[in-house]
């Protein structure tokens, strides 16, 4: 009773100035003040929880879930153990966790990444694998089996169609389609999301959840977040991913601008942001990594971006990293010969082939035929075609295209022109 009956009932600064004095802020300040002193005198700090045994709050401790609340028997196919082939079925999230993911979306690559070398962390120390940062690693000494965790592919374009990914997809949102973005982490039978496309493109947040997730809570503890025991490099960390935030809107701007005078403007602030991370690169001379020698989250969170700069932005719209920037092209040098890396932009596995509607093999290849629908603003058209007669394996947005340019080359011939490249050729 008494509790209920302390200044805390009433609204903060509701009628702190009684405007005699004309010291708005002393008023306001002054009545704070009053309130935490009611609050010390009627209860110490220490107490203010003391009802809650301590069985309780391991209780409580024990039922924490996830926001995005907790994966079912039935969405994860665990429900019927020996229907396997006939339902949908992902290992055990009590085991290790799944990542439903895209191999060729950024935000998966990323998490994916993260994974990745938790995996390589514990096969340097559990089998005595030698290797340094940017060193050489055989095929046998690459994460390509992981143990730690599973993936599951999912391809977006083809949600009407419904592979094995996006079923499952559907299942943790309940049936729900408005809900199917990836990447998403089972771990621990918890659903755990990255930030929305809506919340990244509206409020310019940086799609690190599910990254800092994994460091702080998957295989080895904070390897990807520095460990000088001090917090100074955590911190170097942070303030990059902070600096360098804008770096995934500005490629998509820019690869997806439909106007010529846009372009220009986001090529200019894209080379920018560019000559900053540079220049962040040569903060420490013990390099190569954005925090020296230490390999951070700061550096996973800008790859996926710059490797797409490097194949997509150079082939569809002139943009090149310049040789100048010679700090930040050792260092994707650098990167690209991490074990984890390397797994993560290796050529199509069988399981993505049989997964994604596109047809390229190679990996630059590939990215450029997933982007080349954006590119040329005709997305709607790539989805449209997907939800009629898409397939897994069968780009049939090219083959439009090449439908397209056949009738068009015989829409020439028919008019009697002889300026069709077929004609003269033939």
């Amino acid at each position: 009773d008494d509790f209920g009956s302390s200044p805390l009932n009433e609204p903060l600064l509701a009628g702190t100035d009684d405007d005699s004095d004309g010291d708005e802020f002393r008023d306001a300040h002054s009545s704070a003040s009053s309130i935490v002193s009611s609050v010390s005198k009627q209860q110490p700090p220490h107490q203010l929880f003391s009802n809650l045994s301590t069985s309780a709050a391991a209780a409580h401790h024990d039922s924490a879930t996830s926001y995005y609340g907790t994966a079912s028997k039935l969405a994860t196919g665990s429900l019927f153990p020996n229907t396997q082939g006939l339902v949908d079925t992902i290992p055990s999230t009590d085991e290790k966790p799944c990542l439903i993911f895209s191999d060729n979306d950024i935000y998966c690559a990323i998490a994916h990444i993260c994974l990745l070398e938790k995996e390589v962390y514990n096969m340097v120390h559990n089998n005595n694998i030698i290797w340094n940062n940017g060193g050489d690693a055989d095929d046998h000494e690459l994460p390509l089996h992981p143990k730690l965790f599973s993936v599951v592919h999912a391809c977006k374009p083809l949600i009407k169609h419904e592979d094995a990914g996006m079923r499952i997809l559907k299942k943790l949102s309940k049936g729900s389609t408005n809900n199917t973005e990836i990447p998403v982490l089972l771990h621990e039978n918890n659903i755990l999301r990255e930030t929305s496309e809506l919340e990244r493109k509206r409020n310019g947040l940086p799609g690190s959840l599910l990254p800092r997730f994994i460091d702080e809570s998957i295989g080895a503890k904070h390897i990807l977040s520095g460990s000088d025991g001090t917090g100074v490099t955590s911190y170097n960390m942070n303030l990059f991913i902070q600096r360098h935030a804008t770096l995934p809107n500005l490629f998509n701007s820019l690869l997806f601008s439909p106007s010529p005078t846009h372009r220009i403007e986001l090529s200019t602030k894209l080379l920018a942001l560019l000559k900053v991370i540079n220049s962040d690169l040569q903060l420490f001379s013990s390099g190569p990594y954005l925090c020296g020698d230490q390999f951070t989250l700061a550096d996973i969170y800008i790859f996926p971006v710059i490797e797409r700069i490097v194949v997509v932005l150079s082939t569809y719209r002139n943009f090149w990293i310049p040789p100048s920037l010679t700090h930040l092209i050792h260092w994707y040098k650098v990167m690209c010969e991490r074990p984890a890396i390397r797994v993560a932009t290796a050529d199509r596995t069988e399981e993505s082939m049989r997964t994604y509607c596109y047809e390229k093999e190679s990996r630059n290849e590939y990215l450029l035929e997933v982007y080349e629908c954006y590119a040329l603003h005709e997305e709607e058209q790539f989805q449209q075609l997907n939800d009629d007669v898409g397939r897994a394996g069968v780009n049939v947005y090219r083959e439009l295209s090449e439908d397209v340019e056949d009738r068009e080359r015989m829409a020439i011939c028919e008019r009697g022109k002889s300026s069709c490249e077929q004609c003269v050729i033939s």
